[in-house]
C-alpha cells in the first residue's frame, strides 16, 4: 500500500528556468518524470514525484517552475511555485535568483540544500537531503503527550452512510498504525457497542479517542476517571497549533447571523447526506448563531488567499495534509486577525464540553 500524500516528507526544487530542476529531478528519481529541454518554462506547473530514500522512507519531489520566466504566463507559473512554500518540509535551491524566494524559505525556518550545475553523483546528493532532516525539528506523533506505553485505548468508529464500506477511514488507520507502534493496546467499537466492549474489560480503558460527530453521546457513556479525546483532536496536535484552536472554538459566542465562517475540508471526496462538514456541523452552527450565517466552504488544495472577511475558519483534521500545509493556513488567519479551529474542538465546544475534553 503506498504511504498517504500527509505522512511524505515533500522536497521542493527551486531554481532559474533552464536551471536544471528537471535534470535533477530524474536523477534522483531515476525516471524522465519531468521533461528536459533547452527552451525556458518548459515546466508549468509543479511536478509531484513519489519516491522512498533509504534513512527518510517516503517522501515527493517537486519539480517546480523556473525563476525568470519572461513568458506571458510567467508571473501565473510563479503564482504556483511560491504556492508550494506552504507544502514543502525541505528545499533544493539552484543556483542563484529569486530572493523573494530565498528569504521565504528563511523566514518558513525551511532547510535548503543549494546546489548548482553540474551536479555531484545522486548518492551525494541523497546523503544530503538526509543530512538535512537530521536537523530539522521533528513533527510530533498522533498519541506524543498523551498515552503513555501499556495504555489501553477505546476507539469509537461510527458505522453509518460516511463509513466508506470495508474500510476505515484514514485518521482511524493512522490512530491504530501509531498504537501499534507505541506498545499501545486498543479496543475498537461503535457507539451502540462502546457500553458492551467496556463491560468486557478487566478495567475502564485509560483513554477514549472517538469520532468528533458522536463527542457527546460518547461522553455521557464514558467511565469516571477514562479520560476522552477525538480523532480530530489528536491531528489539531499533531500539525496544527492545538491551543490556538481551542481558543479560536471560544470565539463561538460573540459570533451573530451576520458573521462569516469558512469550513476548509482537506479531502475532496464527494459530500454523503450527513456529511460532517457540509451537512452536521453548518446544522450545529445555524442552531447555535442563527439561520442567517454565512458559511463558505474550500476543499482540497483550493484556500482563500484572503481569509480577512471571516469571522472564524474551521479546519477538518487533515488527516490527508502533511503538516506544512496546515501550518501555512493556520499563519494565513493568524496575519488576517481571523480566529482558528478544527474540527473536533469546535464540536466539542458546540457541545458544551470542551473544558472536560483532554486536548492538551
Amino acid at each position: 500500500m503506498e504511504t498517504q500524500k500527509g505522512l511524505r516528507l515533500h522536497i521542493g526544487i527551486f531554481g532559474a528556468t533552464n536551471s536544471g530542476k528537471s535534470t535533477l529531478m530524474n536523477l534522483l528519481t531515476g525516471q524522465k518524470t519531468s521533461m528536459v529541454s533547452d527552451l525556458p518554462g518548459t515546466t508549468t506547473d509543479p511536478v509531484y514525484k513519489n519516491m522512498e530514500i533509504d534513512g527518510l522512507g517516503p517522501v515527493t519531489l517537486i519539480d517546480t517552475a523556473g525563476f525568470s520566466d519572461a513568458t506571458a504566463l510567467g508571473n501565473e507559473r510563479m503564482r504556483r511555485t511560491v504556492k508550494v512554500l506552504d507544502e514543502i518540509d525541505a528545499a533544493i535551491v539552484l543556483g542563484e535568483g529569486a530572493p523573494e524566494i530565498r528569504a521565504a524559505l528563511l523566514e518558513k525556518k525551511i532547510p535548503v540544500l543549494a546546489l548548482s550545475w553540474p551536479f555531484e553523483a545522486r548518492d551525494t546528493i541523497l546523503q544530503r537531503i538526509r543530512n538535512l532532516f537530521k536537523e530539522k525539528e521533528r513533527a510530533p506523533r498522533l498519541l506524543e503527550g498523551i498515552a503513555s506505553p501499556g495504555d489501553h485505548l477505546l476507539l469509537i468508529m461510527p458505522q453509518d452512510e460516511s463509513a466508506p464500506r470495508g474500510r476505515l477511514i484514514l485518521p482511524q488507520v493512522q490512530t491504530l498504525r501509531e498504537i501499534l507502534d507505541t506498545q499501545l493496546t486498543a479496543t475498537v467499537a461503535t457507539p451502540e457497542t462502546m457500553e458492551a466492549a467496556i463491560e468486557r474489560m478487566a478495567d475502564p480503558p485509560d483513554w477514549i479517542v472517538t469520532d468528533s460527530q458522536v463527542f457527546a453521546e460518547v461522553f455521557a457513556k464514558k467511565p469516571e476517571g477514562t479520560k476522552i479525546t477525538s480523532f480530530s483532536i489528536l491531528f489539531a496536535r499533531a500539525k496544527g497549533d492545538i491551543e490556538r484552536m481551542v481558543v479560536g472554538a471560544r470565539t463561538l459566542d460573540s459570533l451573530t447571523e451576520s458573521s462569516r465562517i469558512l469550513i476548509s475540508e482537506a479531502c475532496t471526496h464527494a459530500p454523503k447526506e450527513e456529511d460532517i462538514g457540509r451537512v452536521k456541523i453548518p446544522r450545529l452552527l445555524r442552531k447555535k448563531i442563527g439561520e442567517r450565517l454565512c458559511i463558505d466552504f474550500s476543499r482540497g488544495i483550493d484556500f482563500p488567499e484572503d481569509v480577512a472577511s471571516y469571522d472564524l475558519i474551521v479546519m477538518c483534521g487533515s488527516c490527508m495534509f502533511q503538516r506544512p500545509v496546515v501550518q501555512a493556513r493556520i499563519e494565513a488567519a493568524v496575519r488576517a486577525g481571523v480566529p482558528v479551529t478544527n474540527y473536533g474542538i469546535l464540536i466539542a465546544a458546540l457541545r458544551g464540553i470542551l473544558d472536560d475534553v483532554d486536548w492538551r
